[in-house]
């Protein structure tokens, strides 16, 4: 059943469509399957699957981002669902906070798509 939700974001979400590959939680054997992000932002994304996700389910989650040379791998963990076209499920999620590698490549790709990236300081 869908989760209802309120906009709770934290962070400018992009549009941008980046690719990711995730394991849904529980299938057996392990299989990676990819997805378009909806959107993206710093603390977390929003993509369409196939396969059923609850909320507070965790995943292995790996984005392809322009900015890094391969894959970023982190753990994710679901906020929320709601039915999406053609029979899928449009999944909320927000990245494990724990990863600060990882944490600072995403923002890097999110502050290189956004309108008002954030201003440097000392610069004039």
């Amino acid at each position: 059943m869908a989760e209802d939700f309120s906009e709770q974001r934290r962070s400018p979400r992009i549009t941008h469509h980046f690719m990711a590959r995730y394991l849904v939680p529980g299938r057996s054997p392990k299989q990676w399957l990819v997805s378009p992000l909806r959107d993206l932002s710093s603390g977390g994304a929003r993509f369409l699957s196939e396969c059923p996700f609850t909320v507070k389910d965790t995943f292995e989650l790996q984005l392809v981002l322009p900015n890094a040379q391969q894959p970023v791998s982190l753990n994710a963990s679901v906020a929320w669902t709601r039915p999406g076209p053609m029979g899928m499920q449009e999944i909320g999620i927000t990245f494990d906070p724990q990863d600060t590698a990882m944490q600072s490549v995403i923002d890097a790709a999110v502050a290189r798509f956004t309108e008002n990236p954030p201003k440097r300081s000392g610069r004039t």
